[in-house]
């Protein structure tokens, strides 16, 4: 499990990641275009955010 930030429910799994994805986006595009990752950091965020836009329910089933 990976936890979100200190206080915060840690991430379960794939689908549970998945429900999530719509308030952690804000955040991860913040920090995509922030200073506190370097530049291949911030850009490889962003072909993250991008993928991770790009699955839907369908891509989830077993």
């Amino acid at each position: 499990m990976m936890p979100l930030k200190k206080g915060s429910e840690p991430i379960n799994d794939l689908l549970d990641f998945y429900d999530r994805w719509p308030s952690l986006r804000q955040a991860m595009h913040a920090l995509s275009e922030g200073t506190t990752l370097n530049e291949r950091e911030r850009e490889t965020l962003s072909w993250l955010i991008l993928l991770a836009d790009r699955v839907g329910p369908a891509d989830l089933r077993d």
